[in-house]
């Protein structure tokens, strides 16, 4: 049989929709994985999903594995055969395992180490027919799936109960059984829109034939006619739409055959903050919004139906009786919020655990505040400010509006701060002081918030070490790994120049811990490593600054040695410069002594001993001067490039002479002391 289509559908009740594309993404990957290992070849593969089922297409999938050449060594020539030429039991053992009649027929290996009988043979390759239920079984079972469902008598799990299993090779099914069902050509169409069972005839027709049911069957066509349907029904609105690209995803896990529709709210719910109305749709309806020229939140949404209605004004009506009251619900928790000030809910603080080790909610702003005025005294910017924001900045966790919507932690801080007319640093501080919120997001957008966001975050990450809880493997429950990406963008991105060592001892103090804030600093300068990486930052660029005379206590600094070294090791006399520092490295780990402080002049015996030493003198003071950047610094230091050859070329540094000898490896300690002042060019990779 000629390679053909292979079509796995495994269709069930509704999936989780927040999980549904990593479900198809990683039963395809599985099911490609287990057939390529298996030996069975194909060209392309495709993966479909919609609410009620995963589906994979193997194109151009081989019927068969391909046959193998095989060889077997036997046992050694000499225990072959017995002192009269018969075969023994050994090599009558081999011939069986390898369904050979004849001993006499097996071929002979030679080599150095001796002479072993040999069979060489052709192993058949296996029918996809026999193996697919396996691979099958096997791509199932290692789905991302949180939480399995179990139904009926036997022991079956899966995310949902499941109903049927298409499982077809071009037009013919392949019969196994798959989660407790016989698989056969039999689908689903439409919930709603559709006759019920379809059959599918032919792999290849699949999304077809799914289509003429009322299913678009490919997540990512079904997304897209969402988009534009959405972007139509805007554009007939005269509004703008905010496209949140994990609601679009969600939506479409949903919905099977998309159909958009737009209605409206009263204008009087747009007196309480935007954000509250946005997320009571988005998390109870899964509305979209829209908003005006002004980019001011407009009283109408966007929904995305599962059914083509033949009145769509009934079901538009049904979902704006639905949200309005949503949308009271979060008009109370903001007057009810508002009712107490900031101060008084921060003392209520005291009975919410943020950590069993490291207290409550309330300590840690007592922690976060005094941190955050260090922070900003260190970088003069509004210690009084940061101070206030660092305080007041968890308060609104025991909000109505929060704990019904805790995606507004902070955004309803700063609110509720403006209603008790707090300073608009302040406020704005207690808003923005969670960014980023994951990798890759905005910052906080003024100095004062980004002090008290770095303290907060710089208080997790110490209190957590501090007691033992690091992140280890996939486990990371306070997300420290994500915190300390802020840290570090917060600090190079905004510009914060701060001695990160004494701000993490600082923090340690605070939590009146007496370790060390080493291994923070190390894990900090561990995930500061891969950043750069992803920026494309060669590893021996940052392993040079990191390991530097200077080494990394301020990020900010840091990042413009780094950047500089990257720039310079293109320069056309950085080669030379690299593999004379490594040249030197090396001299100096084979001293078995303590090495002078500084060469003396009157022990120099050959001219270039004098230029290099001129030539170092010279660059120390613009280096004292203070007066240099670091891309000035390295033009410097690529002039010594010519002095440091001709030194080689002329100067035997090991001499017989031990005055000599211990001159001249001053002169290169020296050497690669003022280069150790920006980075260790041994590092380095020519």
């Amino acid at each position: 049989m000629p390679n053909d289509h292979l079509l796995l559908e495994i269709g069930s009740e509704e999936l989780p929709p927040k999980s549904l594309r990593q479900l198809m993404l990683s039963l395809e990957s599985n099911l490609s994985e287990q057939l390529g290992s298996a030996g069975f070849s194909f060209s392309t593969t495709r993966s479909y999903a919609t609410p009620r089922r995963l589906a994979v297409l193997i194109e151009d999938l081989a019927d068969k594995q391909s046959d193998q050449q095989i060889e077997k060594r036997g046992p050694a020539v000499s225990a072959a055969y017995d002192d009269k030429g018969e075969p023994t039991k050994a090599l009558l053992g081999f011939a069986r395992s390898c369904g050979v009649e004849d001993p006499a027929s097996l071929e002979r290996l030679s080599s150095e180490k001796g002479e072993w009988v040999l069979y060489r043979g052709v192993q058949e390759g296996k029918c996809l027919q026999d193996e697919i239920e396996q691979l099958v079984a096997n791509s199932v079972a290692n789905l991302p799936i949180d939480r399995n469902m179990r139904w009926g008598s036997k022991r079956l799990e899966f995310a949902r109960p499941v109903h049927w299993v298409a499982l077809i090779y071009g037009s013919e099914i392949l019969p196994a059984n798959i989660l407790g069902k016989e698989t056969g050509r039999a689908s689903r169409g439409h919930r709603f829109m559709s006759d019920g069972e379809i059959a599918i005839q032919n792999a290849k027709d699949y999304p077809a034939t799914l289509e003429k049911a009322s299913v678009i069957v490919d997540f990512e066509q079904r997304k897209q006619e969402i988009v534009k349907q959405l972007e139509d029904q805007a554009s007939s609105l005269e509004a703008n739409l905010e496209l949140d690209e994990s609601l679009l995803d969600e939506v479409t896990a949903l919905v099977e055959f998309p159909c958009v529709l737009s209605g409206s709210f009263g204008a009087d719910f747009l007196e309480i903050p935007e954000e509250a109305l946005i997320s009571a749709m988005k998390k109870h309806q899964r509305y979209f919004h829209l908003t005006n020229d002004k980019d001011k939140l407009l009283a109408n949404f966007i929904t995305v139906s599962n059914i083509l209605s033949k009145d769509s004004s009934i079901v538009i009506a049904g979902n704006e009786r639905v949200i309005r009251p949503r949308l009271a619900d979060a008009v109370f928790f903001f007057r009810k919020d508002s009712a107490t000030t900031m101060v008084e809910k921060l003392t209520r603080l005291q009975s919410v655990v943020f950590q069993s080790e490291l207290g409550t909610f309330y300590e840690k702003a007592e922690r976060v505040s005094k941190l955050a005025g260090s922070i900003a005294k260190e970088s003069q910017i509004d210690e009084v400010a940061s101070t206030r924001a660092g305080l007041l900045c968890k308060a609104d966790l025991v909000s109505e509006m929060v704990n019904e919507f805790p995606d507004l932690q902070g955004t309803m801080g700063g609110y509720y701060a403006a209603n008790d007319g707090e300073d608009e640093a302040v406020c704005n501080a207690i808003r923005q002081h969670y960014m980023p919120i994951f990798s890759g997001a905005g910052l906080p957008s003024n100095p004062v918030a980004s002090c008290v966001a770095l303290a907060d975050k710089l208080d997790t990450v110490v209190g957590l070490f501090a007691v033992g809880q690091p992140p280890s493997g996939s486990r990371d429950p306070f997300g420290l790994r994500r915190q300390t990406l802020g840290i570090i963008r917060i600090c190079i991105e905004n510009k914060l120049s701060l001695d990160i060592q004494g701000i993490l001892q600082t923090a340690l103090d605070l939590h009146q811990r007496t370790s060390s804030p080493g291994n923070v600093f190390d894990y900090i300068l561990d995930r500061l490593e891969n950043w750069y990486g992803e920026q494309g930052i060669d590893q021996d660029v940052f392993n040079s600054v990191r390991y530097s005379h200077a080494g990394i206590t301020d990020l900010l600094e840091a990042d413009y040695r780094i950047h500089s070294v990257q720039a310079f090791r293109q320069h056309q006399q950085a080669a030379n410069l690299i593999e004379a520092n490594k040249r030197v490295a090396n001299i100096l780990k084979k001293a078995t002594f303590d090495i002078l402080e500084s060469p003396d002049p009157s022990l120099f015996k050959e001219l270039s001993e004098e230029n290099l030493a001129d030539h170092v003198k010279s660059i120390q003071q613009k280096f004292a001067e203070g007066s240099l950047n670091y891309e000035e610094k390295f033009l410097q230091l690529a002039q010594l490039q010519p002095h440091v050859d001709k030194y080689f070329d002329d100067v035997m540094v090991m001499a017989d002479d031990r005055d000599l000898k211990d001159n001249r490896l001053a002169a290169l300690a020296e050497l690669r002391i003022i280069f150790l002042e920006v980075a260790d060019f041994s590092l380095l990779q020519s």
